[in-house]
């Protein structure tokens, strides 16, 4: 197993960068298990030991299924992976249910179940649901002394809630979307908070879904039932607009000697000593240059003129549609 730069998650020591599973199972053509097996080897292999899943990424656990079988298939991984699980929500609803107790528990019982002898190093919210910060992460820390999961960690969360949340339990890892095309001022905060605190941030999306590596040419790329397809900021001429910031992002790497995507990748990295992206591929060979991203430095000059470029360019459209907003950093 490679070496690259190292960071505590939950008492455990994990590469700085690490590995997305949501597209493996949430997606109108998922691949083969067996080709997604070859992905999460060559990414566990490069380094990248701390991975995101859900409890709704697919139908029936499908993700947890998915990650279970592999450690059926190789055990040897079972003790060197750290395992970050998003729960409290409905499949079919996506309504955040992370204030019913009950619901949580019969969440990660189940993935327990399906999971065997692997257990669950940190189980968070997706969302916060209705109710006050507090209340929320109370419920949380209750089943975490039950010992149901080892630590709590946060997702989607402004620094103000994070505050609160601190408060009644540790926090072990921040998820939020951080990318070059995603860096408003609230995750900056966020950023900020994470560095000043020591608490781990999982960066997802951190190539903007597939627009910074130009997985799509145009809008009409996009296949149907893909969740981009609602999404704003990959619609019309804001989609034309956005490839802007990439063609300047494609020169800096070209100069740099690396792809768009390590730059991007490189760029979070570098944010402060606690970031660690989290992009998911199902190609083998991607997931081990993304993971080598997390050894790659970009000088002063290159984080200026990178600075000064997202100082500048204004993204068009939100990072959501218009009522998922409203679930944002609260």
């Amino acid at each position: 197993m490679s070496s690259i730069p190292q960071v505590q998650v939950a008492g455990h020591s994990v590469g700085r960068m690490g590995y997305g599973l949501m597209q493996l199972t949430w997606n109108p053509k998922p691949p083969a298990e067996e080709d997604s097996f070859k992905a999460m080897k060559a990414a566990a292999d490069a380094g990248a030991t701390c991975w995101s899943t859900a409890t709704f990424y697919g139908p029936d656990f499908a993700n947890i299924r998915l990650i279970a079988n592999f450690f059926k298939a190789y055990p040897e991984y079972k003790e060197k992976i750290v395992l970050v699980v998003k729960g409290g929500t409905e499949y079919t609803t996506l309504a955040p249910k992370g204030n019913d107790i009950d619901f949580l528990r019969s969440d990660i019982a189940k993935t327990q179940e399906i999971l065997g002898d692997k257990k669950i190093d940190v189980y968070s919210l997706a969302r916060l649901p209705e109710g006050t910060v507090e209340e929320v992460f109370e419920i949380l820390e209750k089943l975490r002394k039950e010992g149901l999961f080892t630590a709590v960690g946060a997702s989607e969360m402004g620094v103000a809630s994070l505050e609160k949340a601190q408060k009644i339990t540790p926090i072990a890892i921040i998820e939020i979307e951080v990318s070059l095309f995603s860096f408003e001022p609230a995750i900056q905060e966020v950023v900020k908070w994470s560095k000043s605190n020591k608490v781990p941030i999982f960066a997802y999306s951190p190539l903007g879904r597939g627009f910074l590596t130009r997985t799509y040419k145009s809008p009409e790329d996009i296949p149907e039932g893909d969740f981009k397809k609602m999404v704003p900021r990959f619609q019309g001429e804001a989609f034309y607009q956005n490839l802007k910031l990439v063609d300047k992002l494609d020169e800096i790497a070209s100069k740099k000697g690396v792809n768009t995507s390590q730059l991007a990748l490189a760029w979070i990295i570098g944010l402060s000593d606690y970031t660690i992206p989290i992009p998911g591929s199902s190609n083998p060979k991607r997931a081990v240059e993304n993971t080598q991203a997390a050894s790659i430095t970009l000088t002063d000059e290159e984080n200026k003129t990178i600075s000064d470029i997202l100082s500048t360019f204004e993204v068009q459209g939100t990072r959501y549609p218009g009522a998922a907003m409203g679930h944002l950093m609260k």
